[in-house]
This record gives structure tokens, C-alpha cells and sequence, in this order.
């Protein structure tokens, strides 16, 4: 009696396995070499956490607030808080940290609260007491990409397209334009209608 023996097919199982194992080792080193970065007081504007991907644990966690409620925030901080301007389709989402740090979602209609997705245009402000020498710096960074704005500077790498950062001379604040499309960010920063809330 002979026996056949019969090989199993190979699937692509183990590799989506390796390819998940190698992102996620990817981006915990990249949120180590920015904690570690900002520990030694270097220029950084990168923030530790992307806004549209993890939003940061707040008291009060995120929440739906009309432009007023965006305004009255904003006097209620005694510091800027910067948006993209009113959107007619938008749900406007703020979550905020406990270090000052400040996210503006721009949710559609039907979206979920605090929801996980990193579907939404956001802009985040952060408090950064040399904000535009930090932009300055990491504009000089390998893979930067510098945009000039009237009275400031904003830059991206081409690594992470989809966060452009900004500041003016003499500013305390540094935005953050987190959009799924890198296009769509720059394009928002350029436009120069990332305004502190009125």
C-alpha cells in the first residue's frame, strides 16, 4: 500500500500575522522615540498620540458642542482654540486632555461619538511654549516638508502626510490638521482657515 502523502496548501495567514506584528511594533516605536524625544526636551511637535486615531482620556471624555459651546471653551481655557471653520454637514466633537491639549472633530451626522475611526478631519491645539522654534526644528527633520504661512511655518513628514503642523512667530500654540486624506490636510492649512474659534 503506497500513501500519498498531501501537503497543505500555504495561506497567506502567517503573513497577515507578520505584516500586524511588524505595524504595531512600528508605531509603539514611533510613539517611544516621541515620548522619549519630548522627556529630553527637544523640539517636537509631534504629539504622542494622533488625534483621529486615539483620541486622548478626558474627565469629562468627548462630546458634542455647537460653535458657541466652541467659543465659550475657548474664553473659558483663556487660550486659543483652533477649528477649521463652520462646515454645514458637520457635528462638531471636542475632546480635551488634561495637559491642555485640545481636539476639534469634525464628525458626519451620523457618526458615532468618541467613535474609534480615523475617518474625521480634526484639528488639535497644543500648548507649546516655543511653538513655532519647534516647528522650526522638526521642519529640518529627514522627510520634512515645510508649507510657508503668512507669519509662520507649517510642516509634514512624508511618512505621516495625513498631520500637518503649524504655528506663527510668537505663538504659545501648535495646530495639528489630522484628515484620511493628506491632501485634504494640507490643503485645509493652506487655505488659512485654521483660525483660533471666534
Amino acid at each position: 500500500m503506497s500513501e500519498q502523502l498531501t501537503r497543505p496548501l500555504p495561506t497567506s495567514r502567517p503573513l497577515i500575522g507578520l505584516s500586524t506584528a511588524l505595524v504595531l511594533a512600528l508605531a509603539a516605536g514611533l510613539v517611544a522615540w516621541v515620548l522619549i524625544d519630548r522627556n529630553e526636551q527637544t523640539a517636537s511637535p509631534t504629539p504622542a498620540t494622533a488625534p483621529a486615531a486615539s483620541l486622548p482620556p478626558s474627565a469629562d471624555g468627548p462630546r458634542i458642542v455647537t460653535v458657541d459651546g466652541l467659543s465659550a471653551l475657548s474664553g473659558l481655557r483663556g487660550q486659543p482654540v483652533f477649528w477649521a471653520g463652520a462646515r454645514p454637514d458637520a457635528v462638531y466633537e471636542v475632546t480635551e486632555s488634561a495637559d491642555g491639549r485640545v481636539y476639534v472633530r469634525y464628525l458626519r451626522s451620523d457618526s458615532q461619538l468618541g467613535s474609534p475611526q480615523p475617518d474625521f478631519l480634526t484639528v488639535a491645539t497644543y500648548p507649546r511654549p516655543n511653538a513655532y522654534a519647534d516647528i522650526q526644528a522638526a521642519a529640518k527633520r529627514p522627510g520634512a516638508m515645510t508649507i510657508e504661512l503668512p507669519e509662520g511655518l507649517a510642516m509634514y513628514n512624508e511618512r505621516t502626510p495625513t498631520s500637518v503642523y503649524f504655528a506663527y512667530r510668537g505663538s504659545t500654540q501648535q495646530v495639528e490638521v489630522y484628515s484620511p486624506s493628506a491632501l485634504e490636510a494640507r490643503r485645509v492649512v493652506e487655505s488659512g482657515r485654521v483660525q483660533p474659534v471666534p
